[in-house]
Parts: structure tokens; C-alpha cells; sequence
């Protein structure tokens, strides 16, 4: 983990209850911030003492904004939400992979925008979006186009929302629960193969991503960034 102290501060992290936002809740509770987990699916939630849960569907409009009505003032917002749309353009229709960009684009748009004027203004955004971005592979080309439109969409907010810091992440494979319900021989292949292409030679942890989130809250002279914590994937 990081050095920073965020006792006093108030992090909000939306999908906040599994994978990569659970670890950035962890991380940050143990920082000393006061943390809320806001996610769609809330009811098995296991998380640290003194962490508050509250619903949130980023495909609502309505629902973003009561989530930030109700969580009062608060200093950071990290956006963890939304999984990956597989397959190719042959595979997927528009229709099939628009749910995809309501949730991780639009449904980032909404809350960043219900968050403008009310988080601090030494305050912090931080997106994670996806190294699909730039190293591109096959049957990838709607999370290419998502997380590439996260990065633009984090950089043009730098300027914007200024003195709001806001910056994205963008993880290469990371072992998570996402990956759950796939048989278990075509995961760790996965996995496997991810470890042998990259020159940290693994795959990534939740907790990876975590660490920089709560670097990027912490540093307060880093903003309209994007930070590859990917393991090498760029250069390999």
C-alpha cells in the first residue's frame, strides 16, 4: 500500500463490492478514509467494519444521482464498474454490446457528472478502464472502443472539473471474480498464457489496481493521467 493518511476523507467507490473496487474499499478503509461501497449487487457483501454499502444502477439516471444525494460530502470517487464485452464485430450486434458501453461509459458519465459539483474540490476521480484500449486482440473491439473512450472522456474532465483531480486506470488482465464462471482449465490457461506474454511474468491482483487507486487519490499533483498497471502488456 501506499503512505498516504486518508483519515478525515470520504472515498466512494462505485462497484465496490467485488474484484478490483472490493480491493480499493479494503485499501482505502485501512488508509484511515471513511468509505462507502456502492454497487448494483450489494446483498453478499463481506466488507470492512465501518464500511457503508448503498445501491446504485449506473444504467439509471435516477438512481445515480439519489446515490449521491443520499452519501452526503465526500473527497474521492474511484468508478470500478462493468464487465468486458467479448467477441467480434461478426459475433456481437450493436444491440447485444450497447448494454456494455450503458454500464462502463455511460453509466461513468452519469456519475462523474452527479459528482462534479459535490465532491471536494481538493478532491479526486479515478476511472479504471482497461488496457484493451491500446494493445488490442482479437475479439476485442468493443472493450477496445469503451476503455479508449474512458480515456479521453478522464483527460478532457482534468481540464474541466480542475481543481478536481481526475485520472484513469487501465489494468491489464487481473485475476478476479469476473472470471469465476468460466471452466476452471480455461481460466488458469488464461491466466497462464497472460503471465507468460508480460515481463512481470503473473497476472494481475485486485489488489494491484487497488495500490494505484489510492496513489492516484493520494498524489495531489497528478491529474489527466492514464496509468498502465498491466504488468508490461505495452512493451511486450
Amino acid at each position: 500500500m501506499s503512505s498516504y493518511n486518508f483519515a478525515g476523507k470520504h472515498v466512494l467507490v462505485i462497484g465496490g463490492t467485488s474484484g478490483i473496487g472490493r480491493a480499493v474499499v479494503e485499501h482505502a478503509a485501512a488508509q484511515g478514509a471513511r468509505v462507502t461501497a456502492a454497487a448494483r449487487n450489494t446483498g453478499s457483501a463481506d466488507l470492512p467494519t465501518g464500511v457503508a454499502i448503498e445501491h446504485v444502477d449506473l444504467t439509471s439516471t435516477s438512481s445515480v444521482e439519489s446515490l449521491f444525494e443520499r452519501i452526503g460530502a465526500f473527497d474521492h470517487l474511484v468508478l470500478s464498474a462493468g464487465p468486458g464485452a467479448m467477441g467480434g464485430i461478426r459475433e456481437l450486434s450493436s444491440e447485444q454490446v450497447r448494454p456494455f458501453m450503458d454500464i462502463k461509459f455511460w453509466g461513468y458519465y452519469e456519475a462523474v457528472r452527479a459528482a462534479a459539483d459535490r465532491i471536494a474540490k481538493d478532491g479526486s476521480i479515478t476511472l479504471v478502464g482497461g488496457a484493451a484500449s491500446r494493445k488490442h486482440a482479437p475479439g476485442r473491439p468493443m472493450m477496445a472502443a469503451i476503455n479508449a473512450a474512458l480515456e479521453a472522456f478522464g483527460k478532457a474532465n482534468a481540464i474541466d472539473l480542475a481543481p478536481i483531480r481526475v485520472n484513469v486506470i487501465a489494468p491489464g488482465l487481473v485475476d478476479t471474480p469476473a472470471y469465476a464462471g468460466m471452466p476452471e482449465e480455461i481460466r488458469e490457461g488464461m491466466l497462464r498464457g497472460y503471465a507468460a506474454s508480460v515481463p512481470a511474468g503473473r497476472a494481475g491482483l485486485p489488489s494491484d489496481v487497488a495500490t494505484a487507486a489510492t496513489f492516484l487519490m493520494g498524489n495531489t499533483f497528478i491529474t489527466g493521467t492514464v496509468l498502465d498497471v498491466d504488468g508490461g502488456v505495452h512493451v511486450s
